[in-house]
């Protein structure tokens, strides 16, 4: 078997013999790549011997995977095994456009397909979902992007390459695929000492109310109950690969009243004189008996207050006009 022989033969049993060894390369040219959940699929015009370097955002939590299309040259195509493809872990340097020269574990190789069209999926997650078919390659290894980036590169691998390969370009598409999936943070502020709260999420014990909640997409229903605040119910809205913010301000249980009356008129609370107040003001969960006064007009309520409630007391003289439909100009019956 020829040198050029063995050097494909390699490859082509990716990864069992060649996964995670440390390979030390030159590329002719590095883009830096970001991945977001929302990115839009990014067009790069790469070189046969250049590479990507492939980071990962704080929201890659949604990503499930990322998809490089590589579309070669149609002057490429009669030169079948001549170029291979390499994805990477763990570069050094950190991959940076000015650096040509990288140390980094090897993760796949193999050689680029002779047609019109190259998929490589790359999982993020252990439930990914992607299966290997006639145009799509899945990497048989889990790709961790809290660990860094990636770097993905096209190199040659044997001689005799068309005399204008310095000038090819291979039109790579890369996206992210997401998870069907959103997340919601929960922002609760407790007044005072911070009593023991129960919350749930469509009827799920929530254990640490600090971390994000994965959901899936739609509505959802949101409970907190405690002995010491009011309860609080939202509904809220999760949508794909976004995070909903929740911001719940829980209030004491202690009962308040509101009474809107004319300024001159007087309250008296279980037979007590109290003024009139212009704003909320507590009361102790019990029953009490408002009184009011205007000149010689008096009223009196009884009102049961209980724990985590509020009233409202409301006093008002009421003038009622309507439309009449005959009006006598006399009172004396017509004959």
């Amino acid at each position: 078997m020829n040198t050029r022989a063995l050097l494909l033969a390699s490859l082509l049993v990716y990864p069992a013999v060649s996964a995670y060894t440390a390979d030390s390369f030159r590329v002719r040219s590095l883009v830096p790549v970001s991945i977001q959940a929302h990115s839009e699929t990014q067009t790069i015009e790469m070189g046969y011997n250049d590479a990507l370097g492939i980071a990962f955002e704080d929201d890659a939590v949604f990503i499930r995977g990322v998809e490089i299309e590589i579309k070669p040259p149609q002057a490429i195509l009669e030169y079948r095994n001549s170029l291979a493809w390499g994805l990477y872990s763990a570069p050094a340097p950190q991959p940076d456009p000015s650096v040509i020269d990288y140390k980094a574990v090897q993760l796949a190789l193999n050689t680029l397909p002779s047609r019109l069209s190259f998929i490589l999926q790359i999982p993020l997650k252990q439930n990914h979902g992607f299966k290997a078919g006639p145009y799509a390659t899945v990497l048989q290894s889990i790709v961790d992007p809290a660990k860094g980036p990636v770097l993905f590169r096209l190199f040659p691998v044997m001689k005799g390459l068309p005399d204008n390969i310095e000038t090819l370009r291979f039109v790579c598409r890369i996206k992210p695929l997401l998870t069907d999936e959103g997340g919601a943070l929960l922002d609760i502020t407790r007044p005072g000492e911070k009593h023991p709260i129960s919350v749930r999420v469509d009827e799920t014990l929530v254990q640490n109310t600090g971390e994000m909640l994965i959901l899936k997409p739609g509505s959802h229903h949101l409970s907190i109950v405690s002995e010491e605040y009011r309860d609080e119910v939202r509904v809220f809205t999760v949508e794909s690969a976004r995070v909903t913010e929740l911001k719940i301000e829980l209030k004491d249980t202690i009962p308040r009243i509101l009474v809107t009356a004319p300024e001159n008129a007087r309250m008296k609370v279980n037979g007590q004189e109290t003024e009139v107040r212009r704003e909320p003001f507590p009361v102790d969960p019990g029953t009490y008996t408002f009184s009011f006064a205007l000149g010689d007009w008096e009223i009196s309520r009884q009102l049961t207050v209980e724990k985590g409630r509020d009233y409202a007391i409301n006093l008002k003289l009421d003038l009622e006009i309507s439309e009449s439909p005959e009006i006598s100009d006399s009172p004396e019956k017509k004959e």
